[in-house]
């Protein structure tokens, strides 16, 4: 199992190019993440009013936050290298390149990032999160939004990869929980909505 996740990771690792460094950069950038989200709460207003925007917006902070902790405590716990770690058997295979647009050269040695644990990937869980909550709030209204969410998500994590920050079993593991933590979140989100928020509660079919 351990050689087909390094091979795996390797094989989609070294496939690169410009564009495709450009392609997944683009997808793992936090910062480019939130006009999307923002464009699909837009959404949630056109179908809803502000406050059921904000109060939406609230539980995905919430979500996100509680995600990413999760996410933290297994790391630390399990203390898997990441596969650009000095501590990783392939590091000298490995071709890192930066999480971000915004770092000027998109190769980067991302030294300090790389150090940090692997398992799992809190990329894969957020995303993956946010995607199963905002894909189960969009089901019943816009199928084509239900699926842009969940391949939003996927593109994400697998970024990850390619970035040389994840193995896939990282990257697995991740979407499970997230995918998890997302549907659990938006049955909450139903549950204490309909009864106490009313007001506040998104209404697709209105």
């Amino acid at each position: 199992m351990k050689q087909l996740d390094e091979q795996l990771l390797l094989w989609f690792n070294q496939q690169n190019n410009a564009f495709c460094d450009f392609f997944w950069v683009f997808f793992t950038d936090k910062f480019l993440a939130i006009p999307f989200i923002g464009i699909l709460l837009l959404f949630v207003w056109k179908h809803a009013n502000f406050k059921t925007t904000v109060f939406i917006g609230f539980v995905l902070i919430g979500l996100v936050g509680f995600t990413e902790v999760f996410a933290t405590l297994i790391k630390n716990f399990v203390a898997r290298p990441r596969p650009c770690s000095v501590n990783s058997e392939i590091v000298d295979q490995v071709r890192v390149v930066a999480d971000s647009l915004f770092k000027g050269s998109l190769v980067d040695s991302n030294a300090e990032k790389c150090e940090k644990f692997s398992f799992f990937s809190a990329h894969a869980a957020v995303s993956t999160a946010i995607a199963v909550f905002l894909a189960m709030l969009f089901k019943q209204t816009n199928k084509i939004l239900f699926s842009v969410c969940l391949m939003w998500a996927f593109l994400v994590s697998v970024s990850r990869i390619y970035l040389g920050f994840h193995y896939p079993s990282d990257i697995f593991v991740g979407m499970i929980v997230g995918g998890l933590f997302g549907f659990v979140g938006v049955k909450v989100y139903e549950f204490i909505g309909s009864r106490f928020f009313s007001s506040f509660y998104f209404n697709p079919n209105k």
